[in-house]
C-alpha cells in the first residue's frame, strides 16, 4: 500500500510538472494514463484542463462528465464544464451546467447557453426543453422558446412551475386510454358476455336473449339515449405536482363564431382580472390569428367535417389524444366548453381528470323545440353548466335532472360599450361620405349576387335609398364577397361589433352574439332570423325585441315585406322611437360575472 501511495504520488508531480511547464500534450497523455489505474479525481482534473488548454473541448466535456457520475467535483468545475460544453456545441448540457451553479457568472453562463439553444431549429430547441424537463424545471427563459408560448412560467420547484413530460410518460398515457376505449368496444363487451356464459354453462341458454339485449343497449349508448357502461378510467399523472393556475377553453366550430366569441369574452375577463392566470384554448375553430392577436396559446384540431369520410369514432380519438396532451402539459385547474353537442373524445379527456380540475359547459340558450338531443350522460361529466342570459326563458330541465349546479348570467358579450371604435371611423376607413346613412348587414351565408337570395333581396331594397350605404359583414368562415351594387362595401373583421356607433340600422339574422350586440349598441334592425339552424331558436328569440317595439322581425321574407321595411326604418324619427325602446332589454355584460365567478371556483385558495 505505501509502494504504491509512493508511486500514485511520483506520477502525480510528473503530470503537474509538464503541465506547469506548458507542455500540455504530455500531461493530457500522462494523466490519462495514470487515471486508469488509479482512478483518481487528481489525474481527471490535469486530463480535463489539459484538454481545454488544447481546446479538446469534446474530450474535456467527456472528463468532466466522468467526474460528475463518480461524484467528484474538480476545480472550476462548472465553469470549466460549461466552457468544454459550450464550444462542443453541447447546448444541452451547457444549459444543466450553467443552471448547477447558482452565482452570479452561473447566470451569465445560462443565458449564454439559452441565446444559443434560440437559434436552432424549432423541433431541436422542443427537443432540447423536453430532455431538461425530465429532471428539472423549465425556467422562463427557455419556456419562451417554445412554439406554444405559454403566458407564465415559475422559476424553482413551485407547485405552479411549468413542465414538460417525458415521451416514455405520454405514451403510458396513451397505452392506458388505448386501453379503456378497447374495453369499451362492441367485440371487447362481446366476448366478454360469451367468455361469462361458458364459465357459467347455465348462462348459455340465455345467450339468444342477452345478446340482442346487449346489441340493443350498444346502440342505444350511440344514440345517446342512455348512459354508456363505466369503463375504468385512468387519470393523467401530475406528477410535477399540483395543477396550474391556468384554464383551457374549448369553443366548438357552429356555423359562425357564437360559441368562440362567447368564451373568449370569458377569457378576456380573465385575464383582465387575473393577469397571472394562464388562458389557453383548444378549439375546432380555424381563426386562430384571432387568439394571437389576444395573446392566448392556442391548439387547433379540424372538425370531423374537414376529413373526407372520417368514422366518427377515428375523430373522437384524435379529440380526446390531443385534449389530454393539453391537459397533460398545462393541468389546468378548470376547463370550459362551449357547444351545443360534446364530443364523445372531450367526454372521454375530462373524465381522465382528477376533480381537482374543474369542468364547465356554457351552454346556449332559446334551444330550438324538437332538436336533438344530447347523450345523456353528457351532463354528468360537468360540475356546472352556466346558461347565459337570452331575451326568451330559459329551459334548465336537462341541468336540474341531473343534479348538477346551475349557473344563470346576463347575455355575454365580447366588447362593452366603451370598448368599441369611435364614431366616423368606419365611414373614413371604406371611403364613406360622412353625412351618408350606413346599414350593416350580416345575414349569414347568402350570395351576394344571387338575384333570389335574402342578401340580394335586402341590398336591392336598400339600393332604392341613394343616400343609404350598405355595408355587408364578411364572416371570416366564408367565402369572399364581391358586390356589384355602387353604394355596398365589404367588412371581413373581428368583430364587426366594434364598428356598431358608426351604423345608423342593421338588417341581421337573429344569432345569439348579433342580436345581443345590437341590444347593447341601441342599433335598430331589421331582423330576418334564420329558421334552418340546428338547435338556436332564431325566432323566438327576436320576436322578443319587436314586442319590445325596438326590433323589426320578417318571418315572410319576400321583395314587398323587405322593401317595406326598409323605407319605414330609413325615416329617422323611426328610428329614433326603436332606440328608446332598446334600454328595456339592456342589461350588463355577463362575461364579466362568468369570468367572476370561475375565478372564485377554481383558483381560490
Amino acid at each position: 500500500m505505501a509502494r504504491g501511495g509512493w508511486l500514485k504520488s511520483r506520477l502525480l508531480r510528473r503530470s503537474r510538472s509538464a503541465y506547469n511547464s506548458g507542455n500540455f500534450r504530455s500531461s493530457l497523455r500522462r494523466s490519462r494514463t495514470y487515471s486508469l489505474i488509479f482512478n483518481d479525481p487528481s489525474f481527471l482534473d490535469i486530463s480535463a484542463r489539459s484538454a481545454l488548454r488544447l481546446k479538446r473541448f469534446a474530450l474535456a466535456s467527456s472528463v468532466y462528465r466522468k467526474a460528475r457520475n463518480q461524484g467528484w467535483v474538480l476545480r472550476d468545475h462548472h465553469e470549466n464544464q460549461f466552457r468544454a460544453e459550450f464550444n462542443s456545441g453541447n447546448w444541452l448540457e451547457a444549459y444543466l451546467v450553467s443552471s448547477a451553479d447558482l452565482s452570479h457568472d452561473g447566470n451569465s453562463r445560462r443565458e449564454m447557453a439559452v441565446e444559443k439553444i434560440s437559434k436552432l431549429t424549432e423541433s431541436e430547441r422542443v427537443q432540447i426543453i423536453q430532455k431538461i424537463s425530465e429532471s428539472n424545471t423549465i425556467g422562463e427563459d427557455l419556456a419562451k422558446l417554445l412554439p406554444w408560448k405559454p403566458k407564465k412560467i415559475e422559476l424553482g420547484n413551485q407547485p405552479e412551475s411549468f413542465y414538460l413530460l417525458s415521451n416514455e410518460k405520454l405514451q403510458i398515457d396513451r397505452y392506458k386510454r388505448e386501453l379503456s376505449r378497447i374495453r369499451g368496444s362492441t367485440t371487447f363487451r362481446l366476448g366478454s358476455l360469451v367468455s361469462a356464459s361458458f364459465n357459467h354453462p347455465f348462462r348459455l341458454l340465455s345467450l339468444p336473449f342477452t345478446v340482442p339485449a346487449l346489441f340493443t343497449r350498444i346502440i342505444r349508448e350511440k344514440l345517446g339515449h342512455v348512459e354508456r357502461v363505466n369503463v375504468e378510467s385512468y387519470p393523467i399523472d401530475t406528477r410535477m405536482g399540483e395543477n396550474r393556475d391556468s384554464i383551457v377553453f374549448f369553443p366548438t366550430n357552429g356555423v359562425g363564431f357564437g360559441h368562440f366569441t362567447r368564451l373568449l369574452a370569458v377569457a378576456n375577463k380573465i385575464q383582465k382580472a387575473n393577469p397571472e392566470v394562464e388562458v389557453v384554448f383548444f378549439t375546432t375553430m380555424p381563426t386562430l390569428h384571432i387568439l394571437s392577436d389576444f395573446g392566448f396559446p392556442s391548439y387547433h384540431v379540424s372538425g370531423r367535417y374537414r376529413y373526407k369520410e372520417m368514422d366518427p369514432n377515428v375523430w373522437n380519438s384524435i379529440c380526446e389524444e390531443m385534449l389530454n396532451m393539453v391537459f397533460s402539459l398545462h393541468r389546468p385547474k378548470a376547463f370550459v366548453f362551449d357547444g351545443a353537442f360534446p364530443y364523445r373524445g372531450m367526454l372521454n379527456a375530462i373524465n381522465s381528470q382528477e376533480d381537482s380540475m374543474l369542468k364547465v359547459w356554457l351552454r346556449r340558450g332559446a334551444i330550438r323545440p324538437g332538436s336533438r338531443n344530447i347523450p345523456v350522460d353528457s351532463i354528468n361529466h360537468f360540475h356546472a353548466i352556466i346558461r347565459p342570459g337570452d331575451s326568451v326563458g330559459i329551459d334548465s330541465e336537462d341541468e336540474l335532472d341531473h343534479g348538477v349546479s346551475l349557473v344563470r348570467c346576463n347575455p355575454i358579450l365580447l366588447m362593452d360599450s366603451d370598448e368599441m371604435e369611435k364614431h366616423g371611423t368606419l365611414k373614413k376607413r371604406l371611403g364613406i361620405p360622412a353625412e351618408a346613412l350606413l346599414c350593416y348587414v350580416q345575414l349569414g351565408a347568402g350570395k351576394i349576387n344571387d338575384i333570389d337570395s335574402e342578401l340580394s333581396i335586402v341590398l336591392e331594397a336598400l339600393s332604392k335609398h341613394p343616400q343609404v350605404y350598405s355595408v355587408v359583414g364578411e364572416s371570416m368562415l366564408g367565402e369572399r364577397i364581391s358586390s356589384e351594387f355602387e353604394q355596398v362595401r365589404v367588412l371581413r373583421d373581428y368583430p364587426n361589433s366594434r364598428y356598431f356607433g358608426d351604423f345608423d340600422f342593421a338588417v341581421m339574422a337573429g344569432g345569439y352574439n348579433s342580436f345581443h350586440e345590437a341590444i347593447q349598441a341601441s342599433l335598430p334592425t331589421i331582423c330576418l332570423p334564420n329558421m334552418k339552424t340546428g338547435r338556436d331558436d332564431q325566432l323566438a328569440r327576436t320576436s322578443v325585441a319587436e314586442e319590445a317595439g325596438c326590433m323589426v322581425v320578417i318571418k315572410d321574407k319576400n321583395r314587398k315585406i323587405i322593401q317595406a321595411a326598409v323605407d319605414r326604418i330609413v325615416e329617422t324619427e323611426v328610428r329614433d322611437m326603436m332606440r328608446n325602446n332598446f334600454q328595456l332589454l339592456q342589461r350588463e355584460n355577463g362575461a364579466n360575472q362568468v369570468a367572476e365567478w370561475i375565478l372564485s371556483q377554481a383558483l381560490s385558495d
